[in-house]
């Protein structure tokens, strides 16, 4: 069987696969008598095994197999696992996730399992008979007396695979579906619930039905890896001759089964993909039921979003042309088409989300590890994974989450003694939480440990050349933090593997601005540390305001708005070189963006009060254009020229709009000497659209 064309499902479900187990097993060392856990670990497991058999993966599926055996474990024991089989559980699941990496980057497996298996193998214990039934998929014997009492006609099927067969799980749900066609299954050897427990070769099932036996030989035959197929009708025998004294029931009397009819199968069939195709996890279900879900290529979605965006352009030219024009039912057909068009754009954007959870489920094995590597108590609290962010954002988030949590871990929470004598549990909690926050996403990390220091962290600076050591007293928690994102600063005394480097705050900050978020850190001295996270929900379509700057088209974020003005209606003052405007509620700086954005100096006649990560400031522009949704694009940092700008968006006439970075505006710079004073800030013109 050619495998290729499945690799990249293995890969993305052995990935899944991987991430549950990790999980699950962490949780299972917290909570021991969770058997729903134990019920899902051999589920994934057993999957895992099976697919990677059918992909000719052997190392992997042979290591699987050993680690089965010490999930047996989990049913055996009464009390929860030792530290030494979580341990070598863990290790295995490690080696496993290289194993998936280097299939995906160099194409084969490069597993040794020996040293793991011989490890798994110190651990297990002998099975019990009733757990060996349980694992090869469990029992349902029929009542065949009371059918045949009511007159139904029962067969006995058996089907047997091959000894290579590599999915005996899969076969098995395939021979009991298949029997499902043609009558009642009454009993069954392995049952429906525990088929994907099944590793045998034996498939015994008792069938009320009224076909032939040879049509049941025949389709059971045809099932990839059986071997042989045996049916025989079960007949009641009749009753002996009662004896006056003491008649015999004949419900007492023992069920017999007619001479076989037995046939040979054809050679197996070639496999259809759906047949080739690994099972999940507790997908064990009638082959009637429909799934609920696809998979699909990321590629896909991106050109799916791709043609979103066009239609939006489109759609936004359309009107324009319509406002333009006075035909009857024309405004009315326009109005139907964006109602539409809306409704498809926010499907496909709802298709494009997923939870953070995708993101969350690495986080209970990285606490588990570097607490035990730090000897620290830690509790872990994950709220609001059900969180869901647009794809693009939450493959970008993982690095920037992890360095947090490594930082709570190793900066913030104290070792259990220094937390007792500061009067605080020995258990440092460590909180991930999610939520919606309007057009946003907010995921906070926070600890209970010491929190900031900004004396310490003022001296470390200075012996680090950041700043002089006679601002030392001068640093405040605000001044503090901001120290803490300045590329090659690190608190930690000693470099190791999990900090010291000084690479890691900056990096996340850089990071999440690319996503067009920002990173902000509070903190309490002696009380803990509250890292944020802030998200757009989306960065492929987003609401904005287009106006005009010396004759070119800019688009500011609405949500970075707070409104616009007419200059000529609010006194300008220069203050110290700097043009400042003056509001009924306070004086805010007044950017040139014709400076700012380096284009021909002409008058503005409107400002935009925009919101940066630190300030409020008022841009002056020269017309407002009005509203629109904009499909976004990054643009190389070579065509931005260095100017505050996030990206470009195409525009109906086929112009290219710049998208204003309000973050990386600066009053400071940006204005270091007064306008012009041949600019007449009050000088009246026409508004082509306000927004």
């Amino acid at each position: 069987m050619d495998t290729n064309e499945y690799m990249p499902m293995f890969l993305a479900e052995a990935e899944e696969h991987l991430q549950e187990l990790n999980l699950a097993v962490v949780s299972l060392e917290e909570d021991p008598h969770d058997r729903e856990k134990v019920d899902t670990i051999f589920r994934i497991a057993h999957s895992f095994k099976g697919m990677s058999a059918t992909m000719g993966y052997q190392a992997i599926a042979t290591l699987t197999h050993e680690m089965e055996d010490v999930f047996e474990l989990l049913r055996q024991r009464e009390r929860a696992l030792s530290r030494e089989a979580v341990d070598t559980v863990l290790a295995c699941l490690d080696a496993l996730g290289a194993a998936v990496e280097s299939i995906e980057s160099v194409g084969a497996e490069e597993l040794d399992p020996a040293p793991l298996i011989t490890r798994l193998r110190s651990l297990v214990h002998a099975r019990t008979p009733d757990q060996e039934i349980e694992r090869r998929g469990g029992r349902i014997e029929p009542d065949l007396a009371a059918a045949l009492a009511d007159g139904i006609r029962v067969l006995h099927v058996k089907a047997i695979l091959h000894e290579s067969v590599l999915m005996p799980a899969v076969r098995a749900h395939m021979v009991l579906a298949a029997l499902g066609e043609h009558g009642e299954l009454i009993g069954s050897a392995p049952t429906p619930e525990g088929v994907e427990q099944f590793d045998g070769h034996l498939i015994e099932a008792w069938l009320a039905c009224e076909h032939e036996e040879e049509a049941i030989v025949a389709t059971v035959s045809e099932i990839s890896d059986v071997a042989r197929a045996e049916v025989v009708e079960v007949i009641a025998p009749q009753p002996a001759a009662p004896e006056p004294a003491a008649p015999e029931p004949a419900s007492a009397a023992p069920v017999a089964e007619t001479s076989a009819a037995v046939a040979d199968p054809p050679a197996p069939v070639a496999e259809t993909a759906a047949a080739a195709q690994p099972r999940q996890a507790g997908s064990a279900r009638p082959a009637s039921s429909g799934s609920r879900t696809v998979r699909v290529d990321s590629e896909r979605l991106d050109a799916l979003m791709h043609s979103m965006g066009e239609l939006v352009i489109h759609r936004t030219a359309l009107e324009a042309i319509a406002s333009r024009l006075d035909v009857p039912d024309l405004h009315q057909a326009m109005q139907e088409l964006i109602r539409s068009s809306q409704a498809l754009q926010a499907m496909v954007m709802q298709v494009r989300m997923i939870p953070v959870d995708v993101v969350f489920l690495r986080f209970p094995r990285l606490v588990r590890d570097l607490s035990t590597k730090l000897n620290k108590e830690v509790h872990l609290e994950l709220i609001g994974s059900e969180t869901e962010l647009d794809r693009t954002v939450v493959d970008a988030l993982g690095d920037p989450l992890v360095h947090l949590v490594r930082n709570s871990l190793d900066h913030g929470l104290e070792p259990s003694d220094e937390r007792l004598t500061a009067g605080k549990p020995a258990e440092g909690t460590l909180q991930i939480a999610a939520r919606h926050a309007g057009g946003s996403v907010v995921i906070e990390v926070r600890d209970d440990g010491r929190g900031i220091d900004p004396a310490a962290i003022a001296r470390k600076a200075a012996k680090s050349g950041l700043i002089d050591p006679a601002s030392v007293d001068d640093v405040d928690m605000a001044a503090a933090v901001e120290l803490l994102f300045a590329p090659g600063f690190s608190t930690a005394e000693v470099t190791s593997d999990i900090s010291g480097r000084g690479v890691g705050m900056d990096a996340v900050r850089a990071k999440i601005r690319e996503l067009g978020g920002e990173v902000v850190v509070d903190s309490v001295k002696g009380r803990g540390t509250t890292a944020q996270i802030r998200l757009p929900l989306t960065l492929a379509i987003v609401s904005g305001l287009l106006v005009d700057i010396g004759g070119g088209p800019y688009a500011i974020p609405l949500d970075r708005i707070e409104r616009t003005l007419r200059l000529a209606e609010h006194p300008v003052q220069s203050v110290a070189g700097e043009q400042m405007l003056v509001l009924d509620e306070g004086v805010l700086p007044l950017l040139d963006a014709s400076r700012v954005f380096g284009r021909p100096a002409t008058p503005h006649e409107f400002a935009v009060i925009v919101r940066s990560r630190e300030q409020r400031m008022a841009l002056a522009v020269d017309e407002l254009v009005g509203q629109r949704e904009f499909v976004t694009r990054p643009l190389p940092s070579a065509v931005s020229g260095g100017e505050p700008v996030s990206g470009g968006t195409a525009l109906p006439d086929g112009r290219i709009a710049l998208i204003v970075d309000c973050d990386a505006l600066s009053p400071a710079g940006a204005t270091r000497s007064p306008m012009p004073s041949t600019v007449d800030l009050a000088a009246p013109a026409s508004v082509a659209a306000a927004a």
